[in-house]
């Protein structure tokens, strides 16, 4: 597995310029316990990294494929906006992302403080706003499953 800095000129070089994708659909969501331990496995019962809930308003978050995560309130708030079925969120956060410019299996230092591990075929991401600017400037790892299933291609929108 080859070790990535998320933070190399590289990567934020072709984040910059990437694709800008919206996420789809909706998500299941719960308050967070803070000291709370959550292990991100995938789909395929592949672990991708853990993380703890560190913050009072911080979130457990469920994608519809199963792997949960940890998302702070304001975050959360930003991203996401609740549905008429209670703990039912929709999507609306905006990311650039960029393939795996490695080619093989990686591991990144993610932002929270502990590895991430992605395949040959994931995706390396961003937050940026709907114009595509404003990277958050954390690049993270998506399994190239989730990211094929609640990602889609949008154009910038523009003011």
């Amino acid at each position: 597995m080859k070790r990535l800095d998320r933070k190399a000129a590289e990567i934020a070089a072709s984040l910059q310029t990437a694709k800008i994708f919206k996420k789809q659909g909706t998500v299941t969501a719960r308050l967070g316990v803070v000291g709370e331990k959550v292990e991100t496995v995938l789909g395929n019962q592949q672990y991708e990294t853990k993380n703890e809930v560190k913050e009072e308003g911080s979130m457990v978050v469920t994608n519809p494929g199963g792997e949960q995560y940890v998302v702070k309130g304001a975050t959360f708030a930003a991203r996401y906006e609740e549905s008429t079925t209670p703990g039912t969120y929709h999507a609306k956060g905006y990311i650039r992302a960029i393939n795996n410019p490695a080619g093989e299996p990686i591991v990144m230092l993610a932002s929270w403080g502990e590895d991430q591990n992605g395949g040959a075929d994931c995706m390396i991401a961003d937050v940026c706003d709907a114009e595509g600017n404003n990277l958050k400037g954390e690049p993270y790892i998506i399994d190239a499953q989730a990211f094929a299933t609640t990602y889609k291609e949008v154009e910038p929108v523009t003011a």
